[in-house]
């Protein structure tokens, strides 16, 4: 290689001035160059038997060749060469090994080769060879071509608004490269639900579908893994299907491959993690409300060098181009039989939902998502229920038998039903239930004997019980006991308006007076 001050065009033209007999001294004068650098290719001309006007009329790399010659190559050290077979193994073992480093290379290398680098060349080696093999294919992305799936390493927290207890939430991100049109939601847990939920919603922020969906080889995509052919799960088929994509992985620990949602993935920890740091969140909602929000911000932000945000590029260049939405989002649905017990409910993570109690004994199939549980019994839906979270039981009216229904109707019970409900026998009635009422000091006790009191009309009839209550009007305590009596004994048939007293007929019993002059 000539040297800094010498370009090829000052060689060339210095030979083609020798050639034509110019002397040295007018040639350095013309040219500046050193009369010791023009001699030096001079005498390699001379040395190489090559004429002044043939190396003159040569072309760049013909002289770069010539000028090699003047620069005898060194052979390698014998400790060179042995370093150089091994760089490849050493450069393999540290991209597959995380816990592994150069010093725990070197002193290994060491042991093996006591003459060999010290560790300050030893690693020179080991970083040049890196930096020499690590070669990046730039990507081309097509507008509407492809969207890319990843999840953020870092979790963000829910707070518990009565205990403070923190709640870890993973955070799913997408993005179309060509745009760099982002999208971000945190979700419970990474479960087949959240995810096919979660990758619905960003088709539905983005407005459109892809033609391509790429994520890595999470298990929530790949069933089993091939370079070449790999094996999607049922669900990642069904939703593909869903919204006419195709499916694509990455290669195994290849992050490049999908690197414009990793870059995302740092992103979002600057545009919404920081400003998330010192936010407390109670609920999901309130926290994915807040992400869009930043989101929205970081797709607006215009670029410095082009002075376009990406949701600028994205509405004026990739937004035609993507597929249409379905009428409703996708939502992946657990799916189990069961054969329906005698409590006419199916559990779904520890709730309970109700089902027909005209099913008990059949087997019906349970279907959820996110927000829905439904049951089947055949192609036929019998129940539908909103998902609930946590334990506990969902049960509707038209499910229950006439006996639970009633029972649940009694749990709701209050003294103005009881009194609406006597008033539509009589008067008679109401007073006596009144009556049962004010006789405790909580109401709720007499809750009871009031229903036992407007049960008896079911056998006895409105106009009997009637009666009876009229007989009973004189009575200091009217219970259920006694007016069930009265009508067992016929005693409301009895004629005549007198009542009946629950005060014991006694000669021996004495009144107020009695106790006058005490």
């Amino acid at each position: 290689m000539a040297q800094s001050n010498v370009n090829m065009s000052k060689l060339k033209r210095s030979f083609q001035m020798l050639a034509a007999k110019i002397p040295q001294r007018t040639i350095c004068e013309q040219l500046h160059m050193g009369r010791g650098v023009l001699n030096r290719y001079k005498t390699l001309a001379d040395s190489q038997g090559l004429s002044y006007g043939v190396i003159g009329r040569m072309s760049d790399g013909e002289i770069e060749s010539f000028l090699q010659l003047s620069k005898p190559t060194a052979a390698p050290s014998s400790q060179r060469q042995v370093l150089d077979g091994l760089l490849p193994e050493y450069v393999s073992d540290l991209s597959h090994n995380r816990y592994l480093t150069i010093q725990a290379l070197h002193e290994s290398y060491k042991k093996e080769h006591p003459d060999g680098y010290g560790y300050t060349q030893f690693k020179k080696s080991i970083r040049e060879y890196q930096y020499s093999h690590n070669l990046s294919f730039h990507h081309t992305y097509i507008p509407g071509e492809e969207m890319q799936i990843d999840f953020a390493g870092d979790a963000l927290w829910l707070t518990d608004p009565k205990t403070g207890e923190l709640t870890k939430v993973v955070v799913l991100v997408c993005i179309l490269p060509y745009s760099g049109l982002g999208f971000a939601k945190a979700m419970y847990n990474a479960s087949m639900e959240n995810f096919f939920g979660g990758i619905s919603d960003a088709f539905s922020y983005f407005g459109g579908t892809t033609r391509i969906a790429k994520s890595d080889n999470m298990k929530q995509w790949v069933k089993k893994y091939d370079r070449y052919e790999p094996a999607f799960n049922d669900a990642a088929v069904e939703w593909a299907a869903y919204y006419d994509t195709s499916l694509q992985t990455c290669r195994i620990r290849t992050p490049r491959d999908k690197g414009p949602v990793e870059g995302l993935v740092q992103k979002t920890y600057n545009a919404v993690y920081a400003l998330l740091h010192d936010e407390v969140f109670y609920n999901l909602l309130s926290m994915n409300a807040r992400i869009y929000e930043l989101m929205d911000g970081f797709n607006e932000k215009p670029s410095r060098t082009t002075g376009r945000s990406r949701r600028d590029i994205f509405e004026a260049e990739e937004q035609p181009t993507l597929g249409k939405l379905p009428m409703t989002p996708y939502r992946f649905r657990y799916r189990k039989e069961v054969k329906l017990s005698g409590t006419y409910h199916v559990m779904v993570d520890k709730h309970n939902y109700s089902v027909p109690y005209q099913y008990v004994g059949q087997k019906v199939s349970v279907l959820w998502d996110l927000d829905t549980v439904e049951v089947y019994s055949g192609s036929s839906r019998i129940a539908i229920h909103q998902r609930r979270q946590g334990s506990g039981y969902s049960t509707l009216d038209e499910h229950m038998p006439d006996k639970h229904l009633a029972y649940k109707h009694g749990q709701g019970y209050n003294a103005a039903y009881f009194l609406e409900e006597a008033a539509l026998v009589g008067s008679n009635t109401t007073s006596a239930v009144q009556s049962i009422l004010n006789r405790t000091k909580h109401v709720e006790q007499s809750y009871k004997s009031c229903q036992g009191v407007l049960s008896l009309k079911r056998k006895y009839g409105k106009e009997r019980l009637e009666k009876a209550c009229k007989r009973l009007a004189g009575c200091s305590s009217i219970t259920y006991t006694t007016i069930r009596n009265v009508l067992e004994k016929n005693l409301d048939q009895v004629d005549g308006e007198e009542t009946v007293s629950n005060v014991p007929q006694n000669d021996y019993v004495r009144g107020a007076e009695a106790f006058m002059n005490i």
